[in-house]
């Protein structure tokens, strides 16, 4: 669940503050209020007089996106010495006391600082603020659209900058996404739309939106890997990291996968010890998720089931079953069975 902190400095930001909190909570979302110690009530966080500094630096560490109800000058010099980078700092949004006005301050896109001034004006009918060209422009940046699919592409800052200045000034970018993960991104105004890769101008930017291998590598193209895939894993005991590796290389390279498109490794709770699958989580940078057999019985119903495997473990089938389960979504390869593992791939309901 996203998280959000709202902080404020004087009477008239506290009240703000609280209406604000409880607009955003019906929403769905954790939010959590800070203010002064002369102004909190009994049930709310405070900070004492001279902690602003450091309070505000604790909550810019902790929370997807702080709300400063205070003059953005204020936010500006507090926060100068904590901020890194676009890619890991969170979203900063100011508002007025008034709550007039609703500013995207810090890491509008990555972030999500655009999308929360957007949220907040709406509920609090404010009047939004955002700067980057893209958005002032009513074009989809590079970054938002491969957020949108939780995805990864490389020269992160380099390809944002070149791609997102194209775009903002009018020009050609063209894009090929897979028909399957329109379900994630819905929204291309800017882009120039190829149902066919055969159709891409040569020295035009192309953005490739795929979890495939097999896409040209020529300079002109961007690809977008989505981390939107749940890889089932099931196994009898001790299985090796060598037979592991082997296994999911070969199930890749059968669905032509990119290993960086997964997002989890989902097996049942009695594997949850299993040092091949743990190591292949770790090796890929993901976590590995381990769920009780009853949890897994439903979805176990909608594939082949194993009269033995169910015996033992307690459902009919595991990999197709903990893909199902953990994703929300019923498995899109077929079952994967070698070196004594199967698998078994589905992809994120939403990301």
């Amino acid at each position: 669940m996203k998280s959000l902190a709202v902080i404020a400095l004087t009477q008239g930001g506290a009240s703000t503050a609280r209406s604000l909190k409880s607009r955003v909570k019906k929403q769905g979302y954790k939010v959590d209020l800070v203010l002064p110690q002369r102004l909190a009530r009994d049930d709310e966080n405070y900070y004492s007089r001279g902690a602003f500094t450091a309070t505000i630096h604790h909550l810019f560490k902790k929370y997807d996106c702080i709300v400063c109800i205070m003059a953005t000058g204020i936010v500006v010099r507090a926060l100068a010495d904590v901020i890194i980078d676009k890619t890991v700092d969170p979203a900063v949004v100011v508002m007025d006391e008034k709550a007039r006005h609703v500013i995207s301050l810090l890491s509008g896109h990555v972030g999500g600082a655009n999308e929360w001034t957007r949220l907040i004006a709406r509920l609090m009918r404010s009047e939004p603020v955002i700067t980057t060209a893209t958005d002032t422009e009513n074009v989809q940046s590079l970054d938002v659209l491969a957020k949108k699919v939780n995805g990864w592409y490389p020269n992160f800052k380099e390809n944002t900058k070149a791609i997102n200045r194209r775009l903002a000034e009018g020009k050609v970018v063209e894009l090929f996404i897979e028909p399957y993960l329109t379900q994630y991104i819905n929204q291309f105004s800017g882009f120039k739309v190829l149902t066919r890769i055969k159709d891409h101008e040569s020295g035009v930017p192309l953005i490739i939106v795929s979890d495939h291998t097999g896409f040209s590598k020529s300079s002109d193209v961007i690809h977008v890997v989505p981390r939107v895939n749940v890889l089932g894993i099931g196994c009898r005991k001790n299985i090796t990291i060598a037979m592991v590796q082997q296994a999911f290389t070969e199930f890749c390279q059968q669905h032509q996968l990119l290993w960086k498109s997964f997002i989890k490794v989902a097996s049942i709770d009695i594997k949850r010890h299993e040092g091949a699958i743990q190591y292949l989580a770790t090796t890929l940078g993901i976590k590995a998720e381990f769920y009780p057999a009853a949890e897994l019985q439903e979805a176990s119903q909608n594939y082949p089931e194993s009269a033995f495997v169910k015996k033992t473990v307690g459902v009919g089938n595991v990999a197709c079953a903990a893909a199902d389960y953990a994703s929300g979504e019923r498995n899109v390869t077929q079952r994967y069975a070698d070196h004594e593992i199967t698998l078994a791939l589905s992809r994120l309901h939403e990301v």
